[in-house]
């Protein structure tokens, strides 16, 4: 019966582990998708996953230089 539950619990364990990962290269590719990694993350998935992955924009670039400024920045400006 112990050793039931010590398969049981791995077993749920690995399907955890399985489905945050599909649930990180599934938000990774929406993002890449909507070429949106300059905007503030759309949904807590999205900003889950950039806070796990450390994912930050530094927009001081932007400011410095705004011939040369991101899509997000450009379209503040207009």
């Amino acid at each position: 019966m112990f050793y039931t539950a010590i398969i049981l619990v791995s077993l749920l364990m690995v399907l955890m582990a399985i489905s945050a990962f599909i649930l990180v290269v599934h938000s990774i590719r929406r993002e890449d998708r909507r070429r949106s990694l300059t905007h503030n993350p759309r949904g807590p998935l999205a900003y889950g996953t950039r806070r796990m992955l450390g994912f930050s924009v530094d927009h001081s670039g932007c400011e410095a230089r705004p011939d040369h400024a991101c899509p997000a920045c450009l379209e503040l400006t207009v």
